[in-house]
């Protein structure tokens, strides 16, 4: 049936049916502009519909300067500091090995941080070696099981070339026993 038509029929189809389209448009959203146009009155006396809405500056969500009050987070949802953040391991499973979720967190970083805090607090109040030892013990009982980690070597050196004071490598082992 399609091929009955040329394309001087259908131009002239769609042609005319968006004339209807445009008008039945003009008529519903813009019939009072329309009646006051073909009036002779000017627009310019009729209040426009496309005010501009100022906008804020600040669109900050604060509790007290919303009229509402802060929005509900959604069910599920909480805002936690950066530092409690976790993930799930092991495919979500709640038994996860001691070691391996240390490690993942970074056990020998977070002693070497630690020792460098050492150092600096024996630079600054002219620690000995015992005072050093004892920082040393508090470490090792908050870190636990450091001395049978396989990097405690790195730990071990970095003790050696940082520290102020000679210190043997039998003492350094006891540190961590």
């Amino acid at each position: 049936m399609l091929q009955h038509f040329t394309w001087a029929q259908f131009l002239i189809a769609s042609a005319v049916f968006s004339l209807l389209w445009y008008a039945t448009i003009l008529l519903t959203a813009y019939r009072k502009e329309f009646l006051l146009f073909f009036a002779g009155k000017r627009i310019d006396n009729f209040p426009p519909s496309n005010r501009e809405v100022p906008v804020k500056e600040d669109l900050s969500t604060d509790s007290q300067t919303s009229m509402m009050g802060a929005s509900k987070l959604p069910e599920g949802l909480e805002v936690v500091e950066m530092g409690t953040l976790s993930f799930a391991g092991n495919n979500g499973c709640e038994h996860i090995d001691e070691r391996e979720e240390s490690d993942k967190i970074g056990l020998v970083p977070d002693v070497l941080q630690e020792l460098k805090e050492v150092f600096e607090v024996l630079a600054a109040e002219d620690g000995n070696k015992k005072d050093f030892i004892d920082l040393a013990k508090m470490i090792s009982d908050k870190y636990g099981r450091i001395g049978s980690n396989p990097n405690i070597s790195d730990i071990n050196t970095f003790i050696r070339e940082h520290a102020p004071f000679a210190i043997s490598p039998e003492e350094i082992e006891n540190l961590w026993n």
